[in-house]
Formats: C-alpha cells, sequence, structure tokens
C-alpha cells in the first residue's frame, strides 16, 4: 500500500480461531443502518455493541458545554460501541453516526458480556482494542498541540490511510467519506486554513478529493511532511515533492 502500515491494522476478531469469530457472529443480530442513523449516544446506557461488516461511521465526542470534536471513522472489522462488552463501562463513551450505509451484527450487552468471559482471545482482543485507541489519541493530542497545521493534516491523513486504506491504481484510497470539515475538525483547525492547505496539496499533486472521495497520491511526501518541525515549513509545502520531479525527467 505505497508506504503505509497495513500491519498495523486492528480489528475485532484478530488472533481469534475463525470458528469462535463465525460463532460469536452468529449470536448476534443483523442490522443495516442508513447515513445519518446513530448507532450509540455518547453518555446513554451501553445496552448494545456492533461489529460491522460494511460501510463507514464517524466518532465523535461531545464537551458539557457543547463542543464537539472528531474522534475518527469506523469500519469493516471494527467494533462499534465497545462500552457494552465492558463489564466496568456502563455508558457509551461516544457517539458514532453512519455516513455511509452499514451492514452491521448487533449483540445485547449481556450476550457481548457473556461472549467476552466464555473467550479469554476475544476478552483479550477487545482490552487490545482500547488501548489501541488510546494510543492513537494521545499520538493525535500530541500532533494538533504542538505541530502547524500541514503536519496536522499530512497525520490525520497518514492515520486515515493506515485505518481505512485501500491500494487503488495510482494512490490509496480512504473507504469512509472525509469532507474537507471533517479534517478541520479532526486536526484543531480552522475551516479556512484547512482547505488552503489541502487546496495546495491537490494542486502538486499529493492528494485528490472529489466530494469527500479521497486519495492520497504521494504518501511517501505526506509522511514526510508529517514528521518535519516547524521551521522546515514554507509557503509551498509541496515544494520537495515537485522539486522530485523535475530532477527526474
Amino acid at each position: 500500500m505505497r508506504g503505509l502500515s497495513v500491519s498495523a491494522r486492528k480489528h475485532t476478531f484478530d488472533g481469534v480461531p475463525a470458528d469462535i469469530a463465525e460463532y460469536c457472529l452468529r449470536l448476534g443480530q443483523p442490522v443495516s443502518a442508513k447515513r445519518g442513523d446513530i448507532l450509540v449516544r455518547q453518555g446513554v446506557r451501553a445496552s448494545r455493541c456492533f461489529y460491522v461488516r460494511q460501510g463507514y461511521a464517524k466518532v465523535t465526542s461531545t464537551s458539557r458545554d457543547g463542543h464537539q470534536i472528531l474522534l475518527g471513522f469506523v469500519g469493516p472489522k471494527d467494533l462499534v460501541g465497545q462500552s457494552a462488552a465492558t463489564p466496568d463501562l456502563a455508558t457509551y463513551l461516544a457517539t458514532t453516526v453512519v455516513v455511509q450505509p452499514m451492514e452491521l451484527v448487533c449483540w445485547t450487552r449481556d450476550v457481548a458480556l457473556e461472549i467476552a468471559m466464555q473467550y479469554p482471545d476475544i476478552h483479550a482482543r477487545l482490552d487490545a482494542l482500547l488501548a489501541r485507541n488510546v494510543q492513537i489519541l494521545l499520538a493525535r493530542l500530541h500532533t494538533v498541540g504542538e505541530g502547524p497545521v500541514p503536519r496536522r493534516l499530512a497525520s490525520a491523513l497518514i492515520e486515515l490511510g493506515d485505518r481505512h486504506g485501500n491500494a487503488a491504481g495510482t494512490g490509496v484510497a480512504i473507504g469512509p467519506l472525509v469532507t474537507r470539515e471533517d479534517l478541520a475538525n479532526f486536526t484543531g483547525s480552522s475551516l479556512y486554513t484547512a482547505s488552503r492547505v489541502l487546496a495546495r496539496w491537490e494542486t502538486g499533486g499529493l492528494i485528490v478529493s472529489r466530494r469527500g472521495r479521497l486519495r492520497l497520491l504521494n504518501v511517501p511526501r505526506l509522511k514526510s511532511l508529517a514528521r518535519e518541525p516547524s521551521s522546515l515549513y514554507t509557503a509551498d509545502p509541496c515544494a520537495s515533492a515537485k522539486t522530485t520531479r523535475n530532477v527526474s525527467r
């Protein structure tokens, strides 16, 4: 996948024997959800959780004063509403809203807790997923708090590619629909600034975006931008990529 760490992806049944995974899925109820449906809502009793077979949703958190931030996206093989499968969590920690039609498997809290108790491998997998999500959020907090907007955006695009990207033609296609508003929210930047940087990157051949369909065209350059210290940013973050292409002609 052109520089993206596909092996870093962590999914619900990774490492779980296939027969056990299929048995657990059969214990659930198939559910369909359309765009705009709310699967779980922050602060509400955690009564159900979902395994994603198809489609995507965005995960948000809202502060007491009503400020909302985008935490990320969930897609195929992910778990939504993990609080319902965790004995120590009584309510959902975030809100998950469908952005592309989804096919899911739904477990009630009682069934989810029973599965986790009966199968230690699944219990360990859920703990690992929770730890992984905390690591991702901590890393992003540092990026948002310390980095300039281009570095934040590059980091966000690489994260989306790692978690939801698929090799497609000349680039890496991001599965969920991701708007410029989403990316601004995701990185703690203004829509104006994020849009300006993303427009320059499109002109420079780093990315292409059409109606939320985002494709990464130059992953190595994006990874380089995600690592660069603030002092190295210039008016044109695509400059190095342009220079490289000119030299190679």
